[in-house]
């Protein structure tokens, strides 16, 4: 039987967990539900058998270590938990073209969908890098940011689901109106402006990037980005990755038909890519302690496919007139393409506290028809300090 202080124990427990289980940046949720459980009084923990399976786990995943890397180029900490203060900022630009060339004239246009830097800060709790960790957006920014990652010996795992809500363009301006009724007008509207729309532009984004290090025995991939082990000599490992991305932009609203139309009526488009790649990674170690990580991995796009969502346009006696009709959805293949992905990380470890500075940079471009073409570039930099015990 258990002692009444022990089921309340037990109910916190629990309660810790589903209160937090929606809300919660995680690399692995069953595995932080048993290191809570880890905590149970000693005389609940011999019936409990949630225990008995967390205490294999535990024990699996401190031999796997140890086996798996050479001693002479990574150390593996003695303490095994890993308590980390962690900051991110990340940022999004989406850059869309579109020409319009006809007998009145000739557009060549470029806007911008630039997001607000946003910053977020929280806390990570892990054992041998396997935790759970929560995070606050601090910024003003609305948009949502939900990231989850894994690393391992031999592998690193990241997907990041992005919405954006925006009413602010930015826009590359080319008009020459080949019958111009007043000239230097048409040529006032060309330069670089700044366009806030009646309805916002809606961006819905998903990317799931993973990597596998072919000299993971000399090669610490964990060292560099979650820091549950240490690298103590340079080494460097081949390494082959894979990407998906999946995007949508809307903008496809009757306030905003004078975009659409700008844009060959096209009102929304959906983008789907995969993308396969090899690169290289290099940790190095000029004096211990110190870790420095670059790696770069160019990658090409084999399934390349976009959704078009396109309208005809009806202007009203007042811009409140202004309608979207007919709307028509095509799909276009487009060719092979070129995709970058990088990340460079600094580590330096002291004791038992370590600090963390890394980022990734993103580079993806896309083009459905005719109509129009663009890119994606995204980024994001995470400090953390961190306390092994």
């Amino acid at each position: 039987m258990k002692s009444e202080s022990e089921k309340i124990h037990l109910g916190i427990v629990f309660l810790i967990f589903f209160r937090n289980f929606a809300t919660m940046n995680t690399k692995r949720l069953h595995i932080f539900l048993l290191l809570l459980l880890m905590t149970l009084p000693a005389s609940a923990q011999k019936d409990f058998f949630l225990f008995k399976a967390a205490r294999s786990v535990k024990n699996y995943l401190d031999s796997s270590v140890v086996k798996t890397v050479d001693s002479n180029y990574i150390a593996v900490p003695k303490k095994p938990w890993q308590l980390i203060v962690r900051h991110k900022i990340d940022q999004m630009r989406i850059t869309m073209h579109s020409v319009i060339d006809d007998d009145d004239i000739f557009l060549d246009w470029t806007p911008t969908v630039v997001t607000n830097a946003a910053n977020s800060v929280g806390l990570w709790l892990g054992y041998r890098g396997y935790g759970l960790g929560y995070s606050v957006n601090v910024s003003k920014r609305s948009d949502y940011n939900f990231t989850i990652g894994a690393v391992g010996v031999s592998y690193g795992i990241n997907l990041r689901l992005r919405t954006i809500n925006t009413k602010d363009l930015n826009a590359d301006v080319f008009l020459k109106v080949k019958n111009p009724i007043d000239k230097e007008e048409a040529e006032g509207m060309n330069g670089n402006f700044d366009i806030e729309l009646y309805e916002p532009i809606r961006v819905h984004s998903l990317v799931i990037d993973g990597y596998y290090m072919f000299n993971h025995k000399r090669f610490s991939y964990a060292a560099a980005y979650d820091q549950s082990n240490e690298q103590i000599r340079s080494a460097g490992s081949f390494m082959v990755g894979a990407l998906w991305n999946a995007m949508s932009v809307r903008y496809n609203s009757d306030k905003n038909t004078a975009l659409v139309d700008m844009m060959k009526n096209v009102g929304a488009f959906k983008i789907r890519q995969g993308s396969i790649g090899a690169g290289y990674a290099y940790n190095w170690v000029p004096v211990r302690g110190l870790l420095i990580n670059a790696m770069v991995m160019p990658m090409l796009t084999l399934y390349n496919r976009q959704v078009v969502i396109s309208y005809k346009a009806d202007y009203g006696d007042t811009e409140d007139d202004d309608m979207l009709y007919d709307e028509n959805e095509t799909t276009h293949w487009s060719r092979v393409a070129l995709t970058y992905n990088a990340r460079a990380s600094i580590t330096y470890n002291f004791e038992r506290f370590f600090f963390n500075v890394y980022g990734q940079w993103n580079s993806r471009s896309y083009k459905y028809g005719h109509e129009g073409d663009g890119r994606v570039r995204d980024w994001f930099i995470n400090t953390s300090i961190g306390y092994r015990f």
